[in-house]
């Protein structure tokens, strides 16, 4: 019970650590300066929770005590929103400012709220997010009051700005660094550019005229080589034997050529008919051996494989063939086919 008291004690100050505001005097006097034109809130570093998770962690507030209006900025990662409790006197209703980028385990680099007239923009690492419309006009509302002040109360944990424009706010979370890299990048390359140009127009013609003369050696060289790559071609094909080389009036000798060729052929067509019938000869020859399939028949049929004697006849192997034995007591026949039956060696006569 002692240990269960414990946990829901520790349980209860992290809720309320998570979900509670301190006073930021030196951020009340800046949003004083700030709040009669547009202005922008920014934190930084938003890192989630790991104990204890809970579903709102709170951000800032703003409170008017002599209005009684109070605007509460709490982070919704399960929701992926920012919510906004605005309460006016005795009245409370929520607004919520989408933000898609965020989940439940990355921390946010930069979260930033513009305000304007009644309206409320958010900017989610370094681009905008979502944009809700108010009913509370902040600036009207600090001037209408008789003693005008605001109290800013923000979670310790985050680190807050007030600006005064958005731009200022992302430069304070270092947005525009890749920009401004890439116009460093291309400025440079301008530069580079630039001196190249004013020293090829600092080497005069003379240059040109090297360049020229290089050009006409170098492609005298090409032709060159071209050249000895097609006599060693013309080499090549002159030294192949498998192919003639016709030359001048070449229809006689090709018509020649033809007609080998042709005759080649048919005694090659006429040689494998031999040899077709041949192997039908011995086929034949080999199907109708009387002599190799008796021998087979010798060899193969045996007592071991092929017993043709009566059950219970003992079988013997002999070079004639296979020997079956006499019939069992009381059956009759030559050991092969037995049937009932008595003989005198069963004695069936009266004495």
């Amino acid at each position: 019970m002692r240990i269960l008291f414990v946990f829901l004690f520790v349980l209860l100050a992290n809720i309320q650590n998570g979900l509670s505001f301190s006073l930021d005097p030196a951020a009340s006097t800046e949003l004083e300066e700030f709040i009669k034109n547009d202005f922008t809130i920014s934190l930084r570093h938003i890192r989630p929770r790991r104990k204890f998770r809970i579903a709102l962690e709170a951000l800032f507030m703003v409170d008017f005590p002599m209005a009684r209006h109070k605007l509460s900025f709490y982070l919704d990662r399960q929701n992926k929103r920012i919510t906004v409790d605005i309460q006016s006197n005795t009245k409370l209703y929520s607004k919520h400012l989408d933000a898609l980028e965020i989940d439940e385990v990355s921390t946010i680099r930069s979260l930033a709220i513009l305000f304007q007239p009644n309206s409320l923009t958010l900017y989610i690492n370094c681009k905008e997010a979502s944009k809700q419309e108010i009913d509370v006009n902040l600036s009207k509302l600090f001037a209408n009051m008789e003693d005008p002040s605001v109290k800013m109360f923000r979670e310790r944990k985050y680190p807050l700005h007030i600006d005064n424009s958005v731009e200022n706010a992302m430069a304070r979370a270092n947005c525009h660094k890749p920009e401004k890299k890439k116009l460093m990048r291309k400025n440079l390359s301008e530069k580079v550019s630039k001196q190249k140009s004013k020293l090829y127009e600092t080497e005069g013609s003379g240059s040109s005229e090297k360049n020229k003369k290089r050009d006409i050696r170098d492609r005298y060289l090409v032709n060159e080589r071209y050249r000895e790559e097609r006599v060693e071609v013309k080499n090549n094909f002159a030294r192949r034997g498998d192919i003639p080389i016709l030359s001048g009036d070449c229809d006689e000798s090709l018509v020649k050529a033809i007609g080998e060729l042709k005759g080649v052929i048919l005694s090659l067509r006429e040689d494998v008919g031999k040899q077709r019938q041949e192997i039908n000869y011995l086929r034949s020859l080999i199907e109708s051996c009387h002599a190799c399939n008796a021998v087979s028949a010798q060899i193969i049929q045996t007592c071991a494989t092929h017993n043709p004697c009566f059950p219970g006849v003992q079988c013997h192997d002999t070079q004639q063939g296979m020997r079956c034995g006499s019939c069992p007591r009381g059956y009759i026949g030559d050991g092969i086919n037995c049937r009932p039956g008595h003989t005198c060696a069963d004695r069936p006569c009266f004495k």
